[in-house]
C-alpha cells in the first residue's frame, strides 16, 4: 500500500518514470534518487522550477499518485487527478441518487465527528473540552422536550421546531467553531485574532496549507473508490471545486490544528512555510486509532472513504469509520 508523501523543494529537478521507479534527478548536483512509484501516495512540489515528463504524469495517474503544485509561498495552485474512472457503476448510480434526507443524516455524522475531534484538541482546557463534547452529543442526538402544563399543540410544535433549529448540524458547527477558535488561536499565536481562510499569512496560511494536504489525501481515496468529487453532500458544487472532498475532510481538520500547535510550541516559527510544509504533510503518516487497530492516517482516510462507499451503496445512513484523535 502506498504511503510516502514526497516533497519537492529543490530547484532544477527533472522527474521521469522508468520501470515504475520515480527517478528524480538534481541537475546541479548530478545526483539521482529513485523511489518505487507504488510506494508514493502524494507528491507535493514547491520547487521553483522542475521538469516532469508526460510519461511520468501518465503513469502517476494510472497508479493514483496525486501531484499538488504550490507556488513559492506554499499556496496550492494546481492538483492533478486521475481521469474519472468508476470502479463500480453502483457507486456512480447511488451518488447521483442521494436523497436530501440521506445527505442530511450523513452530514450530521460528519459534523459530530468534527466537533469531537475539536474537543480532543482542547482536552487540556477542561471546560471547553466538556462543552464541545456536549455540543457533539446533542448534534447527533438532539435532546427531547416535554410539553409543560398549559401549552397547547401549536406551542409544543413551535418548541420542537426551535429545538431542531438549535441542534441542526449547521448551528452545532457554528457554535462549536466560535468556542473552539476562541480558545485555540491564542495557543497558536498571540497575533492570531480570528480564523480567516485564504489570508495566506501567519497561522491562517499555515492551517490552509495543512488542510490542502488533507484535502489531497481525501481526493485520492475518493478517486480510488469511484466517486465524482464534484458532487457533495453539503458543500455546493462550483466550477473547479471538489465539494465531496470538502465535505468529508471536515472531521480531519483538527489533526492539522493540533499538529500546528505542537510545531509552534516546539519552537517552529509562525509563517516559516518551508519548515512547516514537511511537518504538515507528516500528519498523513501519523498513527491514529481505528476499529481495525492503529494505522497511518493516510490509510485510515482510505478506510473512512470505504465506509462512506458502503453507506452510499446501502442508501441508509450507516455509521462511518472516522479517523479520530482519541478512541473514546
Amino acid at each position: 500500500m502506498s504511503f510516502h508523501i514526497l516533497h519537492l523543494l529543490s530547484p532544477n529537478l527533472r522527474i521521469r518514470v522508468k520501470l515504475d521507479q520515480l527517478q528524480i534527478e538534481d541537475s546541479e548536483s548530478g545526483q539521482t534518487r529513485s523511489v518505487p512509484l507504488e510506494d508514493i501516495a502524494v507528491i507535493i512540489s514547491a520547487a521553483p522550477d522542475f521538469i516532469i515528463t508526460a510519461g511520468a504524469l501518465r503513469r502517476m495517474a494510472e497508479m493514483n499518485v496525486l501531484l499538488m503544485i504550490c507556488n513559492q509561498k506554499f499556496e496550492p495552485v494546481s492538483l492533478t487527478l486521475p481521469h474519472f474512472c468508476p470502479t463500480s457503476t453502483e457507486v456512480l448510480r447511488r451518488q447521483v441518487e442521494w436523497t436530501s434526507a440521506w445527505k442530511q443524516a450523513v452530514w450530521q455524522q460528519v459534523i459530530t465527528a468534527k466537533i469531537r475531534n475539536q474537543a480532543e484538541v482542547l482536552k487540556e482546557t477542561p471546560r471547553s473540552y466538556e462543552l464541545l463534547k456536549s455540543i457533539a452529543e446533542n448534534c447527533l442526538t438532539p435532546p427531547r422536550t416535554k410539553p409543560s402544563s398549559g401549552q397547547n399543540t401549536a406551542q409544543v410544535t413551535a418548541s420542537k421546531r426551535d429545538l431542531v433549529r438549535q441542534w441542526h448540524p449547521a448551528a452545532c458547527e457554528s457554535r462549536a467553531a466560535r468556542l473552539y477558535w476562541h480558545k485555540l488561536l491564542p495557543q497558536l499565536s498571540p497575533d492570531a485574532v480570528r480564523r480567516e481562510p485564504g489570508t495566506r499569512a501567519g497561522v491562517n496560511g499555515m492551517l490552509d496549507y495543512g488542510y490542502a494536504v488533507l484535502r489531497t489525501a481525501v481526493l485520492r481515496s475518493l478517486a480510488a473508490h469511484g466517486f465524482i468529487a464534484a458532487l457533495g453532500i453539503h458543500h455546493k458544487a462550483k466550477a473547479g471545486s471538489f465539494a465531496l472532498a470538502d465535505d468529508l475532510m471536515e472531521p480531519l481538520r483538527p489533526f492539522i490544528d493540533g499538529r500546528l500547535r505542537k510545531y509552534l510550541h516546539d519552537g517552529g516559527a509562525v509563517g516559516d512555510m518551508k519548515k512547516w510544509a514537511p511537518h504538515a504533510a507528516g500528519i498523513l503518516i501519523a498513527d491514529v486509532p481505528m476499529p481495525k487497530g492503529k494505522m497511518r492516517l493516510l490509510n485510515a482516510i482510505d478506510d473512512y472513504i470505504q465506509s462512506f462507499q458502503h453507506t452510499s451503496n446501502s442508501g441508509v445512513s450507516k455509521p462511518l469509520q472516522f479517523p479520530m484523535l482519541s478512541v473514546s
